[in-house]
């Protein structure tokens, strides 16, 4: 299970789910392309809205990985490297982290992911 809820004010994203939902979608994007259906969130606070969707594929012509939004769907993107980057912190996390525990995935932060990204909060689903 996993939803995502985004603010329009900072643009931040917050993917949350269960240690199991997290680590699946983690081996998904080791696909070349896919996409998930989202848990909706009515109360999504301190977010503004919950995504229906995410979307990823792979991109060969992309270093980096770009994480945006558009309309109710989370578009991923990326070069095969930097996909796989981005699976192994979710896996990570997911696998060693505590229930209150979160991750930032961001630029600077992180190199591989694209400049244009918008932040992205990693979190177990409350």
């Amino acid at each position: 299970m996993l939803q995502v809820l985004y603010s329009g004010d900072t643009r931040e994203l917050e993917l949350s789910g269960t240690r199991e939902g997290l680590l699946a979608f983690g081996q998904l994007l080791r696909g070349e392309a896919g996409s998930c259906d989202l848990s909706e969130n009515q109360r999504p606070l301190p977010y503004e809205r919950s995504l229906s969707r995410i979307v990823f594929r792979e991109d060969p012509e992309r270093a980096g990985v770009s994480i945006v939004t558009e309309a109710q769907i989370l578009r991923i993107q990326g070069g095969r490297e930097a996909l796989d980057l981005l699976a192994d912190n979710l896996e990570g996390f997911a696998s060693e982290a505590d229930a209150s525990d979160h991750c930032h995935v961001d630029p600077p932060t992180y190199d591989y992911i694209a400049p244009e990204s918008a932040p992205l909060v990693i979190a177990f689903m409350k």
